[in-house]
């Protein structure tokens, strides 16, 4: 009995062995992609979002059972895109957008320019990308840029916001929730009075709860008395929360 338990030990060592090799191996793949996003241009990255490949042939086994979305080479270099900031990436994102071949891929350099506008607070940038908001015909292209400008500080009165203040309002739910986001940090006496009107004509609590996240920006003790009505009225935790989250933030800003 006592080799049988031996070899059970020895056994149970070979396997930790075998997944710790795999789990550094592809720990190595990793850094080796991450390595490449950062060294390769413009068009690599925008390649590299648009592809459906996993970083490492090891991965296949474990997808027969389980997938992530951090398995595919595109979830890196999504990231990557995220921390853009520099005017040669500016450059050569805006040259990748205009060359008709990369039509296809038009989602990926919207998704790049936006984030990049975003990290470098770009008013020039911001308005050619809602130039493009308001033309563009591909709801997923128009997707990418309102995710991207979602937290820049939108506050400066050159930038127009309108079409995202148009978007907010469709009937439809595509775009308009990514649209209300992107009202944040803004400063536009149209928008607190916007972002009422919307949350006073819905009543699905987590249209409602989103609606929040810009009031935290732009709410001022005029949209108290709406608020506190729906707080009391809703048993929805999450949006009492988000509520709560906005009561706190008028506060902090009459306090300064």
């Amino acid at each position: 009995m006592a080799f049988f338990i031996i070899a059970i030990s020895k056994n149970d060592h070979t396997m930790f062995n075998i997944f710790k090799s795999t789990a550094k191996k592809l720990e190595e793949a990793i850094m080796k992609l991450e390595t490449e996003l950062k060294n390769n241009d413009m068009r690599f990255l925008v390649d590299v979002m648009s592809s459906d490949d996993i970083y490492s042939p090891l991965l296949e086994k474990k997808r027969r059972t389980e997938t992530s979305n951090t398995d595919g080479v595109s979830w890196y270099a999504h990231r990557r895109a995220e921390v853009l900031h520099t005017d040669h990436e500016k450059t050569q994102l805006l040259n990748l957008l205009a060359e008709p071949s990369n039509s296809s891929k038009r989602e990926s350099i919207f998704f790049s320019l936006a984030h990049l506008c975003k990290n470098r607070t770009d008013n020039e940038l911001f308005n050619f990308l809602m130039m493009h908001l308001q033309n563009e015909k591909d709801p997923i292209c128009k997707r990418s840029i309102l995710i991207g400008i979602e937290e820049m500080d939108k506050t400066n009165d050159t930038l127009n916001i309108e079409p995202i203040k148009q978007l907010s309002k469709k009937r439809s739910v595509d775009l308009k929730v990514n649209a209300i986001l992107a009202l944040k940090k803004t400063n536009d006496g149209e928008v607190e009075p916007l972002l009422l009107e919307l949350f006073t004509a819905t009543k699905d609590s987590n249209i409602k709860n989103m609606i929040c996240s810009p009031l935290e920006t732009v709410g001022t003790e005029a949209c108290i008395p709406i608020l506190e009505a729906a707080y009391k009225k809703t048993r929805d935790y999450a949006l009492r929360d988000g509520i709560e989250r906005v009561f706190h933030a008028i506060k902090n800003k009459s306090a300064i």
